[in-house]
């Protein structure tokens, strides 16, 4: 999944013509807390990895961390919710769906991981999604019509 949405924020960067100061909206908000949450995972996978047999720490239910993610989780739905509701385009909102169900699953690895080592390499993938996230985001403040990119419509459809 990685790989689609870095070229899709690639392809999203070329099409609306991404400068590195945003306009103000709640993509460019996503995007600042994404990057905040993503230097915190860079942090914590660097200082777990220093002790990698080490037992795991679970995230305690009042660190800022684990709440900020459960933020994220939650800010990214309704972010995708805003697209549908905009008629924006449908890998936008499917993506973003998507980083909001990986959030819970990371924080759920975090907190089932054995080792410090586990735990270093969910924080590594945290800081990824939180990177991407903050790359894509900024895309939803653009009114650019995304129809001629060629970005292909690609979430699926949820199965019980």
């Amino acid at each position: 999944m990685a790989i689609m949405i870095r070229t899709l924020a690639a392809s999203l960067a070329l099409a609306i013509g991404l400068s590195t100061a945003a306009s103000a909206g709640p993509g460019s908000d996503f995007a600042e807390f994404a990057q905040r949450l993503g230097a915190q995972a860079t942090a914590r996978s660097q200082a777990a990895a220093q002790r990698p047999a080490a037992p795991a720490q679970p995230l305690d239910i009042e660190d800022p961390f684990a709440f900020e993610l459960e933020q994220f989780a939650v800010e990214a739905l309704l972010m995708s919710r805003r697209i549908d509701e905009a008629g924006g385009p449908v890998d936008l909102r499917c993506i973003f769906r998507g980083m909001s169900e990986d959030a819970g699953s990371r924080m759920d690895a975090l907190n089932s991981a054995e080792t410090a080592a586990e735990q270093a390499h969910v924080y590594a993938g945290l800081a990824d999604l939180m990177r991407d996230a903050a790359e894509i985001a900024p895309a939803v403040d653009s009114d650019t019509d995304l129809a001629g990119t060629g970005i292909q419509a690609s979430c699926p459809i949820a199965r019980p």
